[in-house]
């Protein structure tokens, strides 16, 4: 676990404000999970740390199962396959989220993990951009 993990404990709750930026989100995500491409109950999931007003540049639209994991800080390696993708985004909160999932892996030695967080460019220590 990245050393913010009890900051993100503390911060997970979302805010209702974040729904003002659901039309915008929906449209660039098309409906779908940003992170997954899944169309089961996305919704718009901000992260942490949550700026004053909501922003689209730390909010992502997600599925149920990436919010999901978000929030515990826990994900299924086997399901997650597609996080190995979703750091190359070109949109900066979904390569933060993806790199911010796979950072909670036990495993960051694993090859494939270093070439991933390292396109993300996020610091393993902040879960923030370097």
């Amino acid at each position: 676990m990245f050393a913010t993990s009890t900051m993100t404990r503390k911060r997970t709750k979302q805010r209702p404000q974040v729904g003002r930026l659901g039309k915008h989100l929906t449209r660039r995500s098309r409906g779908r999970c940003e992170l997954c491409d899944r169309r089961d109950e996305v919704r718009p999931f901000e992260l942490w740390p949550f700026p004053e007003e909501p922003d689209p540049e730390r909010t992502l639209m997600a599925c149920s199962r990436c919010r999901r994991w978000m929030e515990q800080e826990r994900i299924d390696p086997v399901e997650a396959h597609f996080l190995g993708s979703a750091v190359w985004s070109e949109l900066p909160p979904v390569r933060l989220a993806a790199a911010r999932l796979l950072l909670t892996r036990e495993d960051l030695d694993d090859p494939w993990l270093a070439d991933a967080l390292d396109a993300a460019d996020v610091d393993p220590g902040t879960g923030e951009f370097r």
